[in-house]
């Protein structure tokens, strides 16, 4: 059985939409904001850190007067998707509320990636 011909032109198009996340094991906090006057200092962060994740995350020391904030240790493989500077700077200006020169603050962050695809359908 063979299709009509018709006279109007007609297509169809199927869009998928697709968000891919990392799974982390342990499931570790991701990033920790260190103050100056903190309980913790940033070497001994680093240290606890590097005992329970061997290699994933580096110490990011801030330089400036004005700052509460002394350290930031972040998860490696999120240096790898964004400039440290930008990530620092995301997350003093997202937390600043709970920054105080003894805060210790943990932070977790889902790095997500979207696509968006048209193909067409058979």
């Amino acid at each position: 059985m063979s299709k009509p011909e018709s006279r109007e032109h007609s297509q169809k198009h199927l869009q998928l939409s697709l968000r891919a996340q990392p799974f982390e094991i342990p499931p570790l906090w991701d990033a920790l904001l260190i103050g100056r006057g903190a309980p913790i200092g940033p070497e001994a962060a680093r240290r606890m850190a590097e005992s329970l994740s061997p290699g994933q995350f580096e110490l990011i020391p801030l330089e400036g007067e004005g700052s509460v904030v002394e350290a930031c240790l972040v998860r490696k493989k999120l240096l790898r998707l964004v400039e440290a500077e930008s990530l620092v700077q995301l997350l003093l200006e997202e937390c600043a509320q709970m920054l105080d020169e003894e805060a210790v603050i943990r932070v977790h962050l889902d790095p997500e990636l979207q696509a968006k695809r048209t193909l067409r359908l058979r």
